[in-house]
Order: C-alpha cells, then structure tokens, then sequence
C-alpha cells in the first residue's frame, strides 16, 4: 500500500508540501500541487482520515441540514452533495431539521465539534452568522454566505415563454407569496408581464401552502387564465388532478409549466415542461465554495451566487 514518501517520490517534492497539498493549505505552487495530486491518483493513495486529523484538527466531515418538506428536491441534491464530498476527499454527516430553531441548534451540534463546515438547504430564516455554514437556496438577507436558484429569473423565464405561445392570463402558484423565493417569484412574474405591456392582477397569485384548496379558490371566483405557473412539480401534479375534475384539458384548456424541474416532471401526464433547477451546479458549487472558506480563499465575488434553471420543453404546453 502506497504512503506519503511514495507519493513525495513520485511527485518530485517534500513530503511536508505533499502534506499541505492533501490537507488544503495554501502557500503551495500550481506545479507542485498538481504534481503531488497526479501522483497520489496514480499510486491511489488514500491519507489514513484519523491521523490527518490529528495532525491538523479537521474532522474532513461537513454536516448536511436539510428540511424534509424539499420532497423530489431533496431525492436529487443529497446524492449530488455526497458526490461532490467524496470527490473532495470529505465525509457526510447528515441532519433534517425544518424549522428555523431546529436549523440552528443542528448547526450549532455539527459545528461543536463533529464537522469542518456545515451546508444548509431550504431555510426559511436567516441563520447565526458563521464563516464555516453555507445556506443553499434559503433567505438571501443573511450575514452567511448564499448560493441560490435563481427564481426571479426562472418565473420570468416561465411566464415569458407562455406569452410567446399566445397566452395571456397566467396563475402564479406559490409555496409562500411573503418568503423571500415567493417575492423573488413575484419579481419576475410582473417584469415577464411588464415586458409585454401586460396588468399586473394580484389575484391571479395565489398561495399554494395548501395547493387544492388554493387552486379550488381561484377557479370558484371564475377568474379566466389559460396557463398555470407552479413553483413545484407535486403542485403541478395535485393541480392537473384538481383541473380534470373540473373537466379542464391539459394543455389544451390550461398549460402548466413548473420552477422545478424534478424526476416526477417527466413521469407526468402528460409529461411537465419546466425549469430545471440546477440541483448538480448547486451540489458542486457549493463543495466548492465551502473548501475555499475553510481555507480563507474566497473572494469577496464569491460571497452570493445565484444559479439559473434551463427550460425543459414537454407536452403540458401548448400555443393558444
């Protein structure tokens, strides 16, 4: 088995540089480090975890908090996020808290001891600022550094491409019209109106906390819309049932088109177009960015990101 002088060896440097390349410290020349990573690849060294971390104080575990309500969200970003760690040479210790309490006394556990850095997904409200924590997808009004779904931009995508197919009267269908992702929905919901010289109609937005009965309010007030907007794919699905109940087609009545983009958006019927949330670049970013803040390299540039969605083009959408 391969150790840390085989690796020197091969690589042409010190074992004390082979060391501060494995562990993430900085002060080490591009050359050498790439030297030293080709070389622990070709001899597919492993740095035995317990004695690095005596050796440096890391545990190499980050922490992973997520709330259980992210549903098909969550099926897709934990194995991503797994993914991205192990390619990082880190350890995963997972947590599922929901509630703003429960998010922080969960950080405040893993960053006790038991994890170098702590990735958060879904929160709903800002958390003790900390160097080490990293709020994926949550409140942007936060003192900890943000990488986000960009939904300003994937509501105004959506709404865009239904007005280029003739439509006019477009439901926005929300988690939470007064969150910061509802208003940042809401944002482009009304520049995607704006644009084509449209009224902005506050009652054609509604809160989908509770999708049925919201969807129900709107169709007994006989408001007429011919597309439908959803921030989730499982509000896309209850939305379809309730509206063939109702005897309306889909999409020859209602178009419907999701901010998601999930497993489930294909196995629809018929099949959802959507915006895909870009859970991969989410996943590997933020392994990224939370290396480089443990390793106080990230610039200033770095600290808020948001990561457009792609259109999905399928079969709930038609031209009127």
């Amino acid at each position: 088995m391969a150790n840390i002088t085989d690796v020197s060896r091969l690589a042409n440097v010190s074992k004390a540089t082979v060391s501060r390349v494995l562990s993430g410290s900085r002060g080490v020349r591009e050359e050498s480090r790439l030297a030293v990573l080709q070389a622990a690849e070709q001899l597919n060294f492993r740095p035995n975890a317990t004695a690095r971390s005596l050796a440096t104080q890391a545990t190499d575990c980050v922490g992973i908090i997520l709330s259980p309500q992210l549903g098909n969200r969550l099926a897709s970003m934990l194995p991503l996020l797994e993914g991205a760690l192990a390619r990082a040479g880190k350890n995963m210790l997972v947590r599922f808290a929901d509630e703003a309490q429960q998010q922080q006394q969960a950080v405040d556990e893993l960053l006790g001891g038991r994890c170098d850095g702590v990735l958060v997904l879904g929160t709903k409200q800002p958390l003790n600022p900390d160097p080490r924590l990293i709020q994926l997808d949550g409140v942007s009004d936060t003192g900890n550094l943000n990488l986000s779904y960009d939904l300003t931009f994937a509501t105004e995508s959506a709404c865009r491409f239904l007005l280029g197919k003739g439509h006019r009267q477009l439901v926005l269908m929300l988690d939470d019209k007064l969150s910061p992702a509802g208003k940042s929905a809401i944002q482009g919901y009304q520049q995607a109106l704006q644009q084509q010289s449209l009224p902005y109609n506050s009652q054609l937005v509604i809160d989908g906390t509770d999708n049925q009965q919201a969807l129900l309010g709107l169709l007994n007030r006989y408001l007429p819309f011919t597309a439908l907007v959803v921030q989730q794919d499982a509000q896309a699905a209850d939305a379809m049932r309730l509206l063939r109940e109702f005897n309306l087609h889909i999409p020859q009545d209602v178009s419907v088109i999701s901010l998601e983009g999930s497993a489930l958006a294909s196995q629809l019927t018929p099949p959802l177009t959507c915006i895909e949330y870009p859970s991969e670049r989410l996943a590997q970013e933020s392994v990224r960015v939370l290396q480089a803040q443990l390793a106080q390299s990230l610039r200033p540039a770095d600290e808020q990101q948001k990561f457009q969605g792609r259109l999905v083009v399928r079969e709930s959408v038609v031209a009127r």
